[in-house]
């Protein structure tokens, strides 16, 4: 006889492992974040800790992208990253967003200029959304990761 995990409920299942019941209001039955956002935050992390070796986090300044890489590498990067943006808000969103960095003083107006020309390249999505503070997160991780590479 095997077991299906779908004929039987959590507390049986744990109970067959032999694991303790866990309580209704205990972190543990509700997770604190969904599986994307802890990646993004680990990602987060180990850019930052990337960029603290490469110089202390106080000798950072803005705008932190002052040029797009012209390597292979950072060609590719670029792409990804507006490839990530269009696939999820569309190019209008996109162009926004860009704007929005650059307000931000994360990226200067000549890499804002430089971006808005190559958004068009990319295929607008079917089914588009708004960019949520998890994208920016990440586009400032692509940021700072091409600004590594220049």
């Amino acid at each position: 006889m095997t077991v299906n995990p779908r004929e039987y409920d959590a507390d049986e299942l744990r109970e067959l492992a032999g694991v303790e019941p866990v309580d209704e209001g205990s972190q543990a039955a509700t997770p604190a974040r969904k599986p994307e956002e802890s990646i993004r935050d680990e990602q987060f992390r180990q850019l930052l800790a990337l960029q603290s070796e490469r110089q202390q986090l106080d000798q950072l300044s803005r705008p932190f992208l002052t040029a797009l890489p012209e390597s292979d590498l950072g060609t590719g990067l670029r792409d990804e990253w507006l490839d990530f943006l269009v696939h999820v808000g569309g190019q209008d969103r996109t162009e926004s967003a860009l704007h929005y960095y650059r307000q931000l003083r994360w990226i200067t107006p000549a890499v804002e200029a430089e971006l808005h020309t190559s958004v068009h390249r990319f295929q607008e999505p079917v089914h588009d959304r708004s960019l949520t503070a998890g994208d920016h997160r990440l586009s400032l991780l692509y940021i700072a990761t091409l600004a590594s590479v220049t």
